[in-house]
């Protein structure tokens, strides 16, 4: 490839700002032969130059030698790609510098400018986007005495240029690219942070449409949410950077910005761009702060006629000063733009391919955080390495320092990341001032060196021109260039040698990839033993998938110690939720979706990316704004898991396996196993097993867990299990029936396999022949406390007789519904589930004429929507539910079931906020006391409602009564059942005012459900414990429990218990003094609570008060006043005393702080500045 021609050099002695330019070296680290500058800004300055090692232009960017942390603007005729990063939040610089380890000996520390390039370039690499300019190379050059990144060149010219003679279409369609970037650039938590006209190139060229390209990264940040934390340092030394007129108004002030900012400034630059003058010209931020508050959207129709009505309006809606009233988010302007503007844009490209384009790229480079654990091992091992020499040098005569193992292979199959973890580790390598080279094993290189050529041309390029290497090894940096196909045993020689010298003048890291593939296991073994014995500092990584040919030989070095393996295995559960909160940021939907991901993919990586792609493709994970949200309806499901089946046969296809082979394995898998079980159980010869199971965990079809004493085998995900059953469902009977008989053969008590067995002879079974082992297996289970692998059975159970069970088996149908509601109910995690077996189990009733059983539907089905399910609730409904109820009870001739029913309507009436009529029904319930056949766990239930309607009815002293009664009753019943009772002893104590009265006994109740291990039971008895330790202004105590129950509520999906603790959590930290953080947790989950989840009377009282008691803290004591005054005059009305006890309080504590002055009014600064669209740095304008 020619090397171009200087169609960008400058002329002579002028720089694009007019300065005098430095004298330019010839070449740059050896490989970048500069060509003339391209632009200069704050800090840094950007060449064009020729990469001779790679044969093609790049952008090469340096920081500028007379650069200092206070920018002066960014201007450039024809390329900027630089501003200060000095507004990049502390906290994250911090963070990623503390990361940032050094593999250079010669390496001094580094000022704060070079750090904010680092960051800069680190943001860049991981930004993958057509709209996007991709990065290439971090290094350091002694030549320019600085450190420099290298990134694709953009030939092209200004936004402001190229609009100036465009038509409506090329406005629209650079609008739609403009607005796609920032939509992925917001999808990963980021902002720009300083868009105007000169960071905007638009290259054009003969093969294809016109490109927008965003540029210069050096402001761009992660965004605050609403919920995060404002900047720490003190107000008076924050300072703004931006562009006058480009800058959003909330930005300038100094005020939280977020992802809205950014779609401020991009219709701020479009407006420029297409009209030619700025929307808001002034010379300083005060200045456009006026112009900018008095902005009207309409005004843009007429001042942008040739843009069209669409882009006006949506440029005029962009411009607003007011956050709120922007489209609120990059995607609204997309989809917008996609809708009334389908015309002008490309053929074909609707709203669809933009969701499935968006979705390749954003998933396709998710964040890094499911592989840290080995990075951060591998980069403590590089620096040990790398820097060895040094400390060697330090030590005293005739000590040797002693290496760790020096050479790596990471094992895994395709997709599990291990080119990723390679990437990552070349970052920081080079960040940290090392070097990294590397080669694959897999290539279309037919030099004599193979993958080893490209590593000698690298090092090669690095050498100083002095070196005496380059001489000595003259020859074999020009065999690395030259076409030949064997490789002289005497030069494999040289080679080693050769890499060794490198590393004495400069240690590196380096990677050979795809090891199996190739033929160079005898160079790499070689090279391994090569650099142990000579202790050289090189860190030797080598990537492969596995296979039985390496293995033997990677086993003998293992042994001796001159390598080791390193095996990656599947994402766990947690990994998940880290990748995804890396994607979607914090909330509930992270648990959610990551459990469901890891049901349908089982942790493999590359399965993962897919699906959650395929996911955003079917709108079954959508973002509205700047949230993510799950939206997984029935349509779009059922497609989600016919794709994934068929792209898992494909899979398993591709495998090269017999089918039969393949079936057998997966149908024994089916559920967690043993591996040696498995092993005895298959019909599959021995060899044959151990092969199979190995590739389809290769494939990520399979999982190995680490079991006691061996390891258990699952299936990877359902879509497997489906794939097989659609394949080979007919092929299978008779190996089932064959299974079963061996399992019974082996007389175990393993639930796993029991489960199994029954499992097996059901899908053999064509009528009711498998009903008396299912029936009987079920029980077993049931009775040895597995409930989940019970209550499958019964569900089994239930469909095989309801199929094939006929009219003369309906009452053992129905004995299996109950024995679902009364044994399994909970087990699954599957409210709608086990309301459609309460409503099947009534039909059934009414037709055997089981009074009492049809009363036990009629009640599960209504207690499904009140017991801390945090379902919306029809009271209606629900009331005529428990009214079907106690009247079958009646009809029965139950009293005690028809106690238990008045005692679930008095659960309901008190969530509705019905106090009087709960207290008709609780004191009728009461009357379980009386029956000597009442159980303690019914009796407890029901005195800890009559508890709470005592204490919200401000009855204190009969509820003191009651406690004295219950106590020694509760004692006696499981935790598990003893939560109603916690519960009212808890409002019992806060509105007695005091809380040592229960604290003892929810503490004991907690630490007993841990025992259990029950976790999902602990959400409220930890709210509980929290909101006592409030009372008694214990606020770390408090904010400790209600942490703890969001994390449990988020955990089982919970949403409602989420907002309330929650609010609980924002009022704690409000009372603390720390109200920047409190009030918002407060304000959004009352918002959410109001929206949501209306049902729950008492909840939402009480976080009204919480929202009121915090407005006053945040100086809206009138809001406050009035809120209070309106719940007052409510509670008395429904006779909630305790509530408006409560009130009332708060309303005697804002009487008593009125003469505070709770506003203060802070004058800024501002700083005049002067260029016409420069970043400049200014303290906020108020």
């Amino acid at each position: 490839m020619n090397e171009p021609t200087r169609e960008h050099r400058l002329a002579d002695g002028e720089n694009p700002d007019g300065t005098t330019p430095r004298a330019l070296p010839e070449r740059v680290a050896g490989r970048y032969r500069l060509r003339g500058e391209l632009g200069r800004g704050g800090f840094g300055v950007v060449y064009e130059a020729w990469d001779e090692l790679n044969e093609q232009p790049v952008a090469i960017k340096f920081v500028r030698s007379d650069a200092t942390m206070v920018p002066s603007g960014t201007s450039s005729r024809t390329y900027e790609t630089d501003a200060s990063s000095c507004s990049r939040r502390g906290s994250d610089s911090a963070a990623r510098r503390s990361s940032t380890r050094n593999f250079s000996a010669t390496r001094s520390s580094e000022d704060d400018l070079t750090e904010a390039f680092k960051d800069e370039f680190r943001l860049l690499t991981q930004l993958h986007h057509p709209n996007l300019a991709e990065v290439y190379e971090f290094g350091r050059s002694a030549e320019i005495e600085g450190v420099f990144f290298t990134q694709e060149l953009v030939r092209g010219e200004h936004l402001t240029d190229y609009l100036s003679r465009a038509t409506r279409e090329m406005v629209v369609d650079i609008f739609l690219q403009l607005a796609r970037a920032l939509d992925y650039l917001h999808a990963l938590g980021l902002v720009h942070d300083d868009i105007k006209p000169t960071n905007i190139l638009v290259a054009t060229s003969d093969d294809g449409p016109p490109r927008a390209k965003l540029i210069d990264f050096g402001l761009a940040r992660v965004f605050r949410r609403a919920d995060q934390d404002l900047d720490t340092e003190d107000p008076g030394s924050l300072m703004v950077l931006g562009a006058p007129g480009f800058s959003a108004p909330e930005k300038v002030r100094g005020e939280r910005t977020d992802h809205r900012s950014d779609l401020y400034s991009l219709a701020a630059t479009l407006y420029a761009a297409i009209r030619g003058q700025r929307a808001f010209p002034a010379k300083s931020f005060k200045e456009a702060l006026r112009a900018q508050a008095d902005w009207r959207p309409e005004l843009a129709g007429a001042l942008l006629p040739q843009a069209g009505p669409v882009v006006a309006e949506l440029v005029g809606r962009m411009l607003e000063p007011d956050p709120e009233q922007r489209p609120q988010s990059a995607r609204s302007v997309v989809l917008e733009l996609l809708r009334r503007e389908s015309l002008t844009t490309a053929p074909g490209y609707d709203r669809q391919s933009d969701l499935n384009e968006f979705a390749a790229v954003l998933v396709e480079h998710l964040a890094f955080v499911d592989r840290d654990g080995q990075l951060n091992t591998l980069l403590d091992r590089a620096a040990e390495i790398l820097l060895s020499r040094e400390a060697s040098d330090s030590s005293q005569p005739g000590w040797t320092r002693t290496l760790p193992v020096q050479a790596i292979v990471v094992e895994a199959p395709e997709g599990m990341g291990k080119q990723r973890l390679m990437a990552e580790l070349r970052r920081e390598v080079q960040i940290g001032g090392g070097l990294f080279v590397e080669g694959t094993c897999w290539s279309a290189n037919h030099t004599a060196l193979g993958p080893f050529a490209t590593v000698v041309t690298q090092l090669g390029t690095s050498l100083p021109d002095a070196s005496p290497l380059r001489a000595r090894y003259r020859s074999l940096l020009a065999l690395a260039r030259a076409e030949q196909t064997e490789l002289d045993p005497a030069v494999a020689g040289e080679l080693v040698e050769f890499l060794v010298d490198c590393a004495q003048q400069r240690p590196f890291v380096l990677h050979l990839a795809e090891l199996a593939r190739g033929q160079e296991f005898a160079r790499f073994e070689q090279l391994a033993r090569a650099i142990t014995f000579n202790r050289a500092p090189i860190l030797l990584c080598a990537t492969t998938v596995p296979h039985s040919r390496l293995n033997p030989q990677l086993n003998n070095l293992v042994h001796e110690q001159v390598c080791e393996t390193w095996r990656l295995r599947p994402l766990s559960l947690a990994e998940m939720e880290t990748v995804v909160s890396g994607m979607l940021g914090s909330g509930p939907i992270v648990s959610e979706l990551a459990t469901m991901l890891d049901k349908l993919t089982g942790g493999h990586p590359l399965s993962f990316r897919e699906t959650l792609r395929v996911m955003i493709e079917a709108q079954l994970l959508v973002r509205e704004a700047d949230r993510w949200r799950l939206h997984p309806n029935a349509a779009s499901a059922a497609e989600l898991h016919k794709t994934l089946a068929e792209r898992t046969e494909s899979r398993l296809d591709a495998l090269g396996l017999p089918a039969w082979e393949i079936a057998g394995v997966l149908h024994l898998v089916a559920a967690p196993l043993d591996e040696n079980q498995l092993a005895s159980l298959s019909d599959l010869p021995h060899d044959g097993f151990r092969r199979t199971l190995s590739r389809l965990e290769g494939e990520g079809l399979v999982v190995r867990t680490t079991g006691s004493p061996t390891r258990q085998i699952a299936l990877a995900h359902e879509s497997v299990r489906e794939a097989v059953r659609q394949r080979h469902a007919g092929s299978l009977d008779q190996t089932r029936l064959e299974l079963a008989t061996r399992i019974l053969g082996l007389d175990t008590d393993d639930p796993n396999l029991l489960a199994l067995r029954a499992r097996l002879l059901d899908d053999a079974a064509t009528g009711v022949e498998s009903v008396d082992v299912l029936e009987s297996t079920a029980h077993r289970l049931l009775a040895a406390g597995h409930p989940r692998l019970g209550a499958q059975l019964v569900l089994t159970l239930i469909d095989r007789l309801r199929r094939h069970g006929g009219v003369e088996n309906l009452p053992r149908l129905l004995q299996a519904e109950l024995t679902f509601l009364r044994d399994a109910a909970g087990a699954l995690d599957d409210r709608d589930l086990e309301a459609r077996r309460c409503e099947a189990g009534i039909l059934i009733a009414q037709i055997l004429a089981d009074h009492r059983a049809e009363s036990e539907f009629w009640l599960g089905l209504a207690t499904r929507y009140t017991r801390y399910t945090g379902e919306p609730l029809d009271l209606e409904l629900t009331r005529a539910r428990l009214q079907k109820a106690a009247d079958c009870a009646r009809l029965a001739e139950d009293i005690e079931l028809e106690l238990i029913v008045s005692h679930r309507h008095a659960e309901v009436l008190l969530v509705a906020g019905q106090i009087e009529q709960a207290g008709q029904h609780s004191r009728r319930a009461m009357q379980i006391l009386d029956l000597p056949t009442a159980n303690d766990a019914d009796v407890c239930e029901i005195i800890g409602t009559r508890l709470r309607y005592l204490a919200f009815s401000g009855q204190l002293e009969e509820a003191q009564r009651l406690l004295t009664l219950a106590r020694p009753i509760a004692a006696r019943v499981p935790v598990t059942r003893r939560l109603s009772y916690i519960s009212g002893l808890t409002f019992v104590a806060i509105f007695s005012a005091n809380p040592n009265l229960a604290i003892p006994e929810i503490e004991s109740s907690i630490a007993d459900l841990r025992k259990a291990n029950v976790p999902r039971l602990l959400r409220a008895p930890l709210h509980n414990l929290g909101d006592l330790y409030l009372r008694l202004d214990d606020y770390p105590s408090a904010a400790e429990q209600f942490r703890e129950a969001i994390r449990l509520a988020t955990l089982y999906g919970v949403e409602h218990a989420v907002h309330f603790n929650r609010a609980f959590l924002g009022y704690t930290l409000a009372r603390q003094g720390n109200l920047d953080d409190g009030a918002p947790l407060v304000r959004e989950s009352v918002d959410a609570v109001r929206t949501r989840f209306t049902h729950d009377q008492v909840i939402t009282q009480q976080l009204r008060l919480l929202d009121a008691e915090v407005a006053h803290m945040a100086g809206q004591s009138a809001r406050a006043r009035r809120e209070l005054e309106e719940m007052l005059a409510q509670f008395h009305a429904s006779n909630e005393v305790s509530l408006a006890s409560w009130a009332q309080d708060a309303l005697a504590r804002i009487e008593r702080d009125l003469g505070t002055n709770f506003i203060e009014n802070v004058q800024g600064e501002t700083s005049d500045s002067d260029p016409d669209d420069d970043t400049v740095r200014t303290k906020p304008v108020r």
